[in-house]
């Protein structure tokens, strides 16, 4: 490794720190209700620090994926259940060879299916997902055990993470940023001031890829959503033209 690339390792690991450590103070969302009065608190696991750098979920490993070009950002982490049943179970053994076994064996559908779609799309250029930056754009986790849209305030608690997103971005400083959804894109919208329509599809119809200063974004339909094969390959397709 170069004195430069480890210089550059260094600062994005101190800013990554920082952002963990401000992320861990942010109680925004704690006891969040909807319009209904319903429960959508979420539960800050950047309180404990030693957690969110170690293993947040069976998606990534942060500090491994620093210097990608490619990131993914998904709309939330899901219940905190799973992601401590796992961090338990990557402690047993602490080893990088175990997290790349735990995320082999916890491959969730929307897991397969994006692998397949990322793969499938580029023709050879990649056979697994695991060195793609991959983040939220909701930060905190679930309570419960529920993965449906019910218990969380998606465009509330989007809003509240917005500048813990845009700083991820500034560190990795990726050169394709992929949304898997609508939420990521609206947080992206408000982020960088461009228009998106009312819905997904509209909003692919008319920007197929969104250009930023120094990135571009593809909106991506999420991988489990009821699209074609062929229409979901169409948008990722477009990936690979910039990589």
């Amino acid at each position: 490794m170069s004195l430069k690339i480890k210089v550059v390792k260094n600062i994005k690991n101190k800013l990554f720190n920082e952002l963990i450590n401000d992320m861990s103070k942010c109680q925004k969302c704690i006891s969040l209700h909807s319009k209904n009065n319903i429960d959508c608190s979420l539960i800050n696991i950047y309180k404990n620090k030693k957690f969110a750098k170690e293993i947040p979920s069976i998606w990534t490993d942060w500090y491994n994926r620093l210097d990608s070009k490619i990131m993914i950002i998904g709309q939330d982490w899901g219940p905190y259940l799973d992601m401590k049943k796992l961090n338990a179970r990557y402690l047993e053994n602490p080893t990088k060879d175990n997290w790349l076994k735990l995320i082999e064996d916890e491959k969730s559908l929307t897991k397969k299916q994006l692998t397949k779609y990322l793969i499938e799309s580029s023709n050879g250029k990649i056979d697994t997902i695991n060195d793609i930056y991959i983040t939220n754009a909701i930060m905190c986790a679930r309570h419960g055990n529920n993965y449906r849209g019910n218990n969380i305030n998606l465009k509330c608690s989007t809003l509240n993470c917005k500048e813990f997103l845009f700083r991820q971005i500034e560190i990795v400083k990726p050169k394709i940023i992929l949304t898997l959804g609508y939420y990521p894109l609206y947080s992206l919208s408000n982020i960088y001031n461009f228009k998106i329509e009312e819905n997904l599809t509209k909003t692919i119809e008319k920007y197929p890829i969104i250009e930023i200063d120094n990135f571009i974004i593809i909106p991506l339909y999420h991988p489990v959503a009821q699209i074609t094969k062929e229409k979901q390959l169409e948008q990722y397709k477009k990936v690979w033209q910039f990589i």
